[in-house]
């Protein structure tokens, strides 16, 4: 136990803690607001919320544009700029939230046919208003490491939302009550950080409308706020491509099981944010300890989501139907063949923040914009061909090749050349696997092929798990 003490030092079980707790108790509150409309209203609403929430979540990024990392990344540097930074941050977001709110309505009105789902994405829209500064003020909190203030952020939010999603269950509201109480939890939630900003940090008085300095600081911002973009695209890119050949029925049965390759995304960029700014520290100093520190990392993450993927895949039925209830155990076959990209998910998901800390702003670029338009013209094919499987098989295949794209980089790269290496060889011998699985054998169990085939392929060509390199990834040393 003393081990484990030093091996955990007190600061960033702090941070990581809050920052997994208040995020984890926000998702859920969303996921919540899920479990009511598919047990209390079935599928086709599902399917309405599925689409609304896949559209707003992509909306969320246009007024962060790599703001909230801009944020983090300056006062982290330089404690003393944050009343430049934080009020010229708030000029910035005024004008692209405007942006946001014209363009939702006009694409309410004249893309969106079904009232059910435009309704919706008018309130979620309405609630990515309040939440693009709440995050502003969770990033000043993540800069002074005083992430503590995150999670009360994020515990009073779910609270009011559970005891709003409560209420409107209990006297039997309609869905979009339902919905509404994110918007109440939300805006509890934008209410306290700005308090909590104002009194424990003291920005001071609104600073003037200086041209010069804005345009910098959106210029600074924006290649991240393009990738964050496009990476919210990537991950919805499913649900926006099926939606015109599917109604909302089938849509709600297919949302139902991307919410999994969903958690799986938050769970990793959670993770990445807790540990981002001693990533962009380790990159700063070239050598061995960075290498290690990186291997460790994507080998024990692929490891750990390759078994998790296995969990997921046997347990399906069940963890549908515990959910969401009966109605969308159908959903099965889509979670089983989404549940192949998890590991993929991870290499992704971890790279971009490599890269964003290292500043390789064309290699996270360019894999984003491959994966959106070549996944995007796939994952159109196949979902009007196959339906949701096809969207699944689709999805799949996006992040595997988005995973290559990304590997290749690191591979060509100056830190951990080897571990990209690794991770090509591993990906290309599970492919080829999977491949001769399917010609020779039974077509239908590819999906254990590919699984069984990346465990054995990291211990192979990575090395099995040791404790002394899971201990590193938490070294507050380094």
């Amino acid at each position: 136990m003393a081990v484990l003490a030093r091996a955990l030092p007190r600061r960033l079980m702090i941070n990581g803690g809050s920052i997994f707790a208040g995020e984890l108790s926000a998702r859920l509150a969303t996921f919540l607001v899920a479990v009511v409309v598919a047990r209390g209203f079935g599928p086709v609403a599902l399917g309405q919320y599925g689409y609304a929430v896949a559209v707003a979540s992509v909306l969320l990024l246009v007024p962060d544009s790599g703001l909230h990392l801009f944020i983090v990344r300056e006062l982290a540097a330089a404690p003393e700029r944050l009343r430049p930074v934080f009020w010229g941050v708030h000029w910035l977001k005024l004008p692209l939230l405007a942006i946001v709110l014209s363009f939702s309505l006009l694409f309410g009105r004249l893309a969106i046919h079904d009232r059910g789902r435009r309704l919706l994405l008018y309130v979620l829209v309405v609630k990515v208003a309040l939440q693009t500064f709440s995050q502003a003020y969770m990033a000043v909190f993540k800069a002074f490491e005083r992430m503590h203030f995150v999670a009360v952020q994020q515990f009073a939010n779910a609270f009011l939302t559970a005891v709003c999603v409560g209420a409107s269950f209990l006297v039997h509201a309609s869905l979009t009550v339902v919905v509404l109480a994110l918007l109440a939890g939300q805006a509890l939630e934008t209410w306290m950080g700005w308090r909590i900003v104002r009194s424990v940090f003291s920005p001071g008085s609104p600073c003037r409308w200086d041209g010069s300095s804005l345009r910098l600081m959106l210029f600074a911002g924006a290649p991240i706020g393009i990738a964050a973009i496009l990476q919210a695209l990537n991950l919805r890119l499913d649900i926006l491509t099926l939606s015109p050949f599917a109604s909302n029925r089938v849509l709600g049965n297919y949302q139902a099981a991307a919410w999994f390759p969903v958690g799986a995304f938050l769970f990793v960029s959670l993770l990445m944010t807790t540990l981002f700014p001693k990533v962009a520290r380790l990159l700063r100093n070239p050598g061995k300890q960075r290498n290690d520190y990186i291997e460790s990392l994507l080998k024990n993450g692929v490891l750990l989501m390759t078994v998790g993927s296995i969990v997921v895949g046997l347990l399906a039925p069940y963890l549908l139907r515990v959910l969401f209830g009966g109605r969308l155990v159908s959903a099965v076959s889509a979670l089983r063949i989404l549940v192949l990209a998890l590991p993929c998910i991870f290499i992704n998901t971890t790279m971009f923040y490599l890269f964003v800390a290292a500043q390789r702003r064309s290699a996270y670029l360019t894999a984003l914009l491959l994966g959106v338009f070549a996944g995007g013209a796939l994952s159109v094919v196949l979902s009007a061909r196959y339906g949701p499987n096809g969207t699944a098989l689709a999805y799949v295949l996006r992040e595997f090749f988005v995973s290559v794209v990304y590997l290749c980089f690191l591979k060509a790269g100056d830190f951990a050349q080897s571990a990209g290496r690794a991770l090509l060889r591993i990906l290309a011998c599970a492919t080829a696997l999977i491949v001769l699985v399917i010609l020779l054998a039974n077509s239908t169990i590819f999906g254990a092929a590919w699984s069984l085939a990346l465990v054995a392929g990291t211990v192979i060509f990575m090395g099995r798990p040791r404790l002394q390199e899971m201990l590193l990834l938490v070294d507050d040393d380094l």
